[in-house]
C-alpha cells in the first residue's frame, strides 16, 4: 500500500510538472500572439533611432534595409535582440503588403535607375492587429488555396522548361535589370516570373486592366501606355507565385536543407519563410543542382549562382517542381 501511494505521488508530480510546463508554453505563445503591429513597429523605431538609423518607414531606403535583414541578418545587434522573432513577423507582413502595394500601382517606372517612392505606404492599418489575428488570416488563406486547387489541379509535367534559354537569362539579368520590366523594392518574384517565362512557361492573361488582377489563376504582365502595367498579384508577390504553380506543378517543403536539395531540381523554384515569421517572403530559382548543393538565381540580393547552403538566417524552405 505504501508503494502505491509512493507511486502515486510521483505520478501526480510529474503531472503536475508537465501541466505546468504545457501551461508555461500556452502562455508564452499567447503573449507572442497578442502583439499587436503597432507595437512592434513602436520597438523597431525606437531601435533605429537608438542606433542612428535616420530611416522612415515606407522608403526605399526603409524598405532596403528591410529586404537586407532579412535575406542577411545585416544588422547582427538587431539579429541578437530576444525579441527579433516578432520583428521579423513584422517585417515579412510590411514587405508582402509592400510588393500588393507596389504591383497595384500602375505608375512604375520600367527605368531600373528609377525605384517607386512609397512614402504613402505605411503598416497604419494593421497598427492593432495581433499577430495571431493575422497568422488566422495567413492560415485561411493558405487552406483556401489549398481546397482550391485540389480541385482543379491538373498535373503538368516536369522538365518542361528550356533551361537554357532561362538560365542564359538569369545570368544576363541578374545585375543588370531588364529595362523592359518595371522594378520593385522586393524584386525577387518579378525575375522569378520573367526566368520562368524566357524558360518557355506561358503567360495565363486576363483582360489587360490598370487594376491588379488578384486571382491567382492568371499569370501575367502587360504593358500599357505612359509606363504603366497591367498584371497579376501571381507575377510579383512570393505567396501568389506559390498558389498559381501549385495549380499545375507539385511542392514540397521542409525546414531540412539537406530534404530540400533532395527533392530539388535545376529549373525548379525556391521560396524562403524566416523564423518567428508567418508568410514566406523571398524567391529565387535553382539554376544548377549539385549532389550537395543547389545554385540560385534571383534578385534582392542579386545572384546567378548563389549557393543555398550559404543562404542563413531563414528556417522553412519550399520548391515548385517546374
Amino acid at each position: 500500500m505504501k508503494k502505491f501511494a509512493l507511486a502515486l505521488s510521483v505520478l501526480l508530480c510529474v503531472w503536475g510538472v508537465n501541466s505546468l510546463y504545457a501551461s508555461t508554453a500556452s502562455a508564452e505563445e499567447k503573449q507572442r500572439e497578442d502583439y499587436t503591429f503597432g507595437e512592434i513597429e513602436k520597438t523597431l523605431i525606437d531601435y533605429l533611432d537608438e542606433n542612428g538609423y535616420n530611416l522612415e518607414i515606407g522608403t526605399p531606403e526603409f524598405n532596403d534595409f528591410v529586404t537586407e535583414q532579412m535575406n542577411t541578418d545585416k544588422d547582427e545587434k538587431l539579429a541578437n535582440r530576444e525579441d527579433y522573432q516578432l520583428i521579423c513577423a513584422y517585417f515579412a507582413e510590411y514587405l508582402y503588403r509592400l510588393s500588393v502595394f507596389e504591383s497595384d500601382s500602375t505608375d512604375t517606372e520600367n527605368d531600373a535607375e528609377d525605384l517607386p517612392v512609397d512614402e504613402d505606404f505605411n503598416m497604419d492599418e494593421f497598427e492593432n492587429t495581433t499577430l495571431g489575428e493575422m497568422k488566422e488570416e495567413i492560415e485561411e488563406e493558405e487552406q483556401k488555396n489549398e481546397e482550391e486547387n485540389s480541385q482543379i489541379f491538373t498535373t503538368m509535367s516536369t522538365n518542361t522548361l528550356n533551361l537554357s534559354n532561362a538560365r542564359a537569362y538569369a545570368k544576363k539579368y541578374y545585375a543588370n535589370y531588364n529595362p523592359n520590366y518595371p522594378r520593385y523594392s522586393n524584386d525577387c518574384t518579378n525575375f522569378v516570373s520573367q526566368i520562368l517565362q524566357a524558360g518557355g512557361r506561358r503567360q495565363v492573361v486576363k483582360q489587360t486592366t490598370a487594376s491588379l488582377v488578384s486571382d491567382n489563376k492568371y499569370w501575367f504582365i502587360r504593358s500599357l501606355p505612359s509606363y504603366k502595367w497591367s498584371r497579376s498579384a501571381s507575377w510579383t508577390v512570393v505567396p501568389d507565385l506559390y498558389s498559381h504553380l501549385t495549380r499545375t506543378q507539385g511542392a514540397y517543403s521542409s525546414t531540412s536543407k539537406s530534404n530540400i536539395i533532395k527533392n530539388a531540381k535545376s529549373g525548379d523554384v525556391i521560396q524562403f519563410k524566416k523564423s518567428g515569421a508567418d508568410r514566406y517572403t523571398h524567391s529565387m530559382w535553382i539554376y544548377e543542382k549539385t549532389s550537395t548543393d543547389l545554385k540560385l538565381a534571383g534578385h534582392t540580393n542579386n545572384y546567378w549562382n548563389r549557393s543555398f547552403n550559404a543562404v542563413t538566417g531563414y528556417k522553412t524552405y519550399r520548391i515548385v517542381k517546374m
